[in-house]
């Protein structure tokens, strides 16, 4: 009689999903193509579309982070005070706070730039900065994960 294979975790050390990974994805992807838009809308011949497409981007991504951002908290819960993976939750927190605020400003200056041209060539360069700060903000998203492993 052949045995039942076992499984590969045992049932009391199965990983459960989390949602925050899975949800950050929306916002970061739509801060991305929004600075490319922005990149092309300085480069392509039909500029008022790309500069539409990015605003429209830039608020799509504060409403999920918004979202992301609460589940990551929740889940963030019973990581204990005073380890490692605290402190760098705390360091992620902050970072992904000032992301939002960066992408908040972002978008009210968007709604001042005339929507028929180009993105502004500060408002590009602000752009281009702000997705440099979510690069390090997501890699200290990974780190907390690493450390509470």
């Amino acid at each position: 009689m052949p045995s039942q294979p076992e499984p590969a975790t045992p049932p009391g050390r199965r990983r459960k999903v989390l949602l925050h990974p899975l949800l950050v994805t929306l916002p970061i992807g739509c801060w991305v193509a929004s600075a490319v838009f922005d990149v092309a809308s300085r480069s392509a011949g039909r500029p008022a579309e790309f500069t539409a497409a990015s605003t429209w981007l830039v608020a799509i991504g504060l409403l999920a982070a918004v979202v992301a951002g609460l589940a990551g908290f929740v889940e963030s819960l019973p990581i204990p005070v005073g380890t490692v993976a605290h402190r760098r939750f705390v360091v992620h927190l902050m970072l992904a706070g000032a992301v939002i605020v960066l992408y908040m400003l972002d978008y009210l200056m968007r709604l001042g730039a005339p929507p028929d041209r180009p993105v502004p060539a500060g408002l590009l360069v602000f752009s281009l900065v702000n997705a440099a700060v979510l690069v390090v903000t997501m890699g200290t998203g990974a780190a907390i994960r690493a450390a509470s492993r």
